[in-house]
């Protein structure tokens, strides 16, 4: 599609702000993008840390709550009378442990688990901090001896967690996962809750480098009061996200109150809480929780494994980080875009001004010149004022106005020229073909009165025919000249293309009896009449036959067909073909120059039906050049054996 120079001129300003501003705004909000998520990542990871770090000192103060309680006076001397209790026979473990979820809490064996000294101490403690929901001490045999409440079971000495805290006799602080006890007090005081078992042992304080196990304290801390510590851990600041606690696996711990967004973690943001105690990291999996920050809780002391450890994550989406910079982009686009609107029409103010409407009068002052005006010139009363500046256009206006001068004095040389040559031609015309006439019917008169005389015979005949032959070389010459001034045919008349060229064929025949040649004529019987000029026809189709004859060897036939054509329009086809050797490749392109007679210049012979006679190399030149007037064509078909030129003619002469 054309595209005219004040579309150019808009495409220029539109890229040239348009694009600077999308693309930088593109690169810009990229960065920005980036920079913001790995600030508020690293921002999610430190509140993390300081989440994870207010959770471990809040559960580092209830081992010490717990340790200063079981300091107090009594506790060594209550557990080292339970221990000097004989331990129980596993029959008698089996019938209590049968008889235990029965007995109500009235019943004397269950009262003196929890009407003691040390069960009321502990039941003061839980009464006081809601988040016990439940306490036990066993003797080293696993014994149950204080409670703050009915457990789901007496003997604990078969536990796993006991047997992990006892530690052989050496004691082993430890922490569970957080589990579903249904013995243990929720904070509204109902039965059943879920909680994280912290197990503690306890040693004999009286001998302080003996350091001797004497019980095991367990104390089910609330996980609603675990996870509420991480929320009152971090701060009261404006930053949208969600804080919950996992497990080593990147299952979330249950207890959060609402429930934690995220069930389980994929497995990547799993592993990476395995391999780093913190961080921060971008996992498009987690949805609406994309940016996801972390950090363990060290409690690696009350833990069996240093790697089972919590972590607190903190995460928020990235849309809720970033919208405010695609808001802010947004703003600027539209207040830049408003700014480009306001620069792009005053632009195109002044490119219509100082170049558009210059390069106009410029295209208008072009058409005027080309629609024959060759003394319109460009000036400031034309042009309109202040049109052409001195700038580069203005210069360009005045170069054209010196073009058109030059141009106005080309054409006036040029018409006294073809002046001179038409001149030229009708001078030489009569005076050329006075005198051969004059020496062609001198020599033919004077061949009639030579009597018997052979050899004067014979010179007045080559005399004649030489006159011929210039006679027909000047017609062709004067015939081509003619043709080239470009104008259009006159004398059209409807020519019977048949009879034509039986005439024509009719007036070479004495030519094909010295030569012993014939010609094979082939009419079709519907040629349609065509619109022409009949001498231009008929030199067309003399000069073909003539060639034909020319390049055909003695006794050759020549072949003259004539038919109709339909496509691409009606009309008629000549072919005249010969018996010469063919027409080299190298001359083909050249075949319809004027005076092109070959590429060997020595093959030039002045003979007008000779074998292999060449003459000046008008005669195709003039087939063609008739043609083209008539708007037809002519094709070449060569070969060792022969020649065949074609040439078709339209019915009616196109405009």
């Amino acid at each position: 599609m054309r595209m005219g120079i004040r579309a150019k001129l808009i495409g220029t300003l539109l890229l040239a702000g348009l694009l600077p501003l999308a693309l930088a705004l593109g690169v810009i909000l990229i960065g920005v993008v980036e920079l913001r998520i790995h600030s508020r990542g690293r921002m999610y990871r430190a509140l993390a840390q300081q989440q994870a770090n207010h959770l471990s000192t809040i559960l580092a103060s209830q081992v010490e709550l717990a340790n200063l309680t079981n300091a107090l006076p009594g506790t060594v001397e209550f557990l080292r009378r339970a221990n000097e209790v004989p331990p129980l026979s596993q029959a008698q473990i089996d019938k209590i442990e049968a008889a235990w979820p029965s007995l109500p809490a009235s019943d004397p064996f269950v009262s003196a688990c929890l009407q003691n000294e040390l069960a009321r101490r502990w039941q003061s403690v839980a009464r006081d901090q809601r988040r016990f929901a439940e306490v036990m001490i066993t003797d080293l045999s696993g014994r149950l001896v204080a409670a703050t409440n009915k457990t789901s079971d007496y003997f604990q000495g078969d536990e796993d967690w006991w047997q992990r805290c006892c530690n052989n006799g050496q004691g082993r602080a430890l922490i569970s996962d957080v589990l579903f006890d249904e013995s243990a007090r929720a904070r509204d005081g109902s039965q059943g809750a879920l909680v994280a078992d912290v197990c503690l042992p306890i040693y004999d304080t009286t001998d302080p480098a003996s350091r001797k196990l004497i019980g095991i304290t367990k104390f089910s801390l609330d996980a609603t009061w675990m996870h509420r510590q991480v929320d009152l851990g971090a701060g009261n600041d404006d930053l949208p996200r969600a804080t919950w606690l996992v497990s080593r696996d990147g299952k979330a711990i249950p207890g959060a109150r609402p429930p934690a967004p995220v069930s389980i973690l994929p497995p990547r943001v799993a592993q990476q809480l395995r391999d780093h105690s913190s961080g921060y990291l971008r996992d498009d999996q987690v949805k609406g929780y994309e940016l996801i920050g972390f950090a363990s809780v060290e409690q690696t002391k009350l833990m069996e494994k240093a790697d089972q450890r919590w972590h607190v994550v903190v995460a928020t989406g990235v849309h809720q980080i970033v919208s405010s910079l695609y808001r802010l982009a947004w703003i600027i686009f539209v207040l830049g875009l408003t700014v480009i609107t306001a620069c792009f029409f005053g632009g195109v103010v002044i490119a219509r001004r100082e170049i558009i409407r210059p390069i106009q009068k410029l295209e208008y002052a072009a058409k005027r010149i080309q629609e024959g005006d060759r003394e319109f010139r460009l000036d400031e009363e034309r042009g309109g004022k202040h049109t052409f500046r001195d700038d580069e256009i203005g210069s360009l206006a005045r170069n054209f106005n010196l073009m058109a001068d030059e141009l106005r004095g080309n054409i006036q040389r040029l018409e006294q020229a073809d002046a001179l040559k038409r001149q030229f031609i009708d001078l030489a015309s009569h005076e050329l073909r006075t005198p051969v006439t004059y020496i062609l019917g001198a020599a033919q008169l004077a061949e009639h009165h030579t009597g018997n005389d052979p050899a004067t015979h014979g010179i007045l005949t080559r005399i004649a025919a030489k006159a011929l032959r210039l006679t027909r070389i000047v017609e062709n010459m004067f015939k081509l000249l003619a043709s080239d001034r470009f104008e259009p045919a006159q004398r059209m008349t409807a020519v019977d293309v048949a009879a034509l060229v039986q005439a024509v064929c009719q007036e070479n025949e004495p030519f094909l009896h010295e030569r012993h040649q014939s010609i094979k004529l082939e009419l079709a019987g519907d040629l349609p009449p065509i619109e022409a000029e009949k001498d231009k026809i008929r030199d067309i189709l003399s000069n073909l036959i003539s060639n034909a004859i020319r390049f055909s060897p003695d006794g050759g036939v020549i072949g003259v067909r004539a038919g109709p054509t339909k496509s691409p329009g009606p009309g008629v086809e000549i072919a005249v073909s010969d018996n010469g050797p063919g027409i080299p490749s190298e001359d083909l392109s050249h075949l319809f120059e004027p005076f092109f007679t070959g590429a060997d210049v020595a093959l030039h012979t002045s003979g007008d039906f000779q074998h292999m006679s060449r003459g000046m190399g008008l005669g195709l030149s003039v087939v063609k050049r008739f043609v083209d007037l008539h708007g037809g064509t002519v094709t070449v078909d060569t070969s060792p054996g022969g020649t065949t030129i074609r040439v078709t003619l339209p019915a009616t002469r196109p405009e």
